[in-house]
């Protein structure tokens, strides 16, 4: 009798060992998927934070081109026609200052979201996961339209070219 009993609680602890070990396997599971989800996440944002530099770089330089379009349209004759482009082609560098100046503050955002991001602790609580991505999300179609934006302002400025 005694003996089962003794049988009986070493089942008990192989059993309750068993356990911890399964669910220790589980934990160390969802551990590495969180990991893994979060390293794409923060490659996600790198590669926004990059696309920002370009787009910063594309917008400056645009600003560089109508700059050199407005010092050749001084040189020529001052008609009408000149002055209106003249106008337009101030009117598109103002814009595309605005446009590197919004960039960089993208940056600057992705920067801080990033920050934010590496902050494990944010993310025990499935509502502020959720308005993380939200946020990611958010910020990854503002860079989309402001690249679609420039690429516009691009066209508008070879057309200033063709047409000055």
């Amino acid at each position: 009798m005694k003996r089962q009993g003794k049988i009986g609680k070493v089942l008990i602890v192989a059993a309750a060992l068993a356990g911890l070990v399964v669910g220790a396997y589980a934990q160390n599971t969802a551990q590495q998927q969180q990991a893994q989800l979060q390293q794409q996440q923060m490659l996600r944002m790198q590669t926004m934070t990059q696309r920002m530099t370009q787009i910063q770089e594309r917008a400056q330089g645009l600003v560089q081109n109508l700059e050199r379009k407005m010092t050749q349209t001084r040189t020529q004759a001052q008609t009408q026609s000149l002055e209106r482009v003249q106008a337009q082609i101030r009117a598109l560098k103002q814009m595309g200052e605005g446009t590197a100046k919004m960039a960089g503050e993208m940056k600057g955002n992705l920067e801080q979201w990033r920050e934010m991001y590496q902050n494990r602790a944010l993310f025990q609580d499935k509502a502020m996961t959720k308005d993380m991505n939200q946020v990611q999300n958010r910020l990854e179609k503002a860079a989309n339209e402001l690249d679609e934006m420039l690429k516009v302002m691009e066209r508008l400025a070879n057309r200033l070219r063709i047409n000055g």
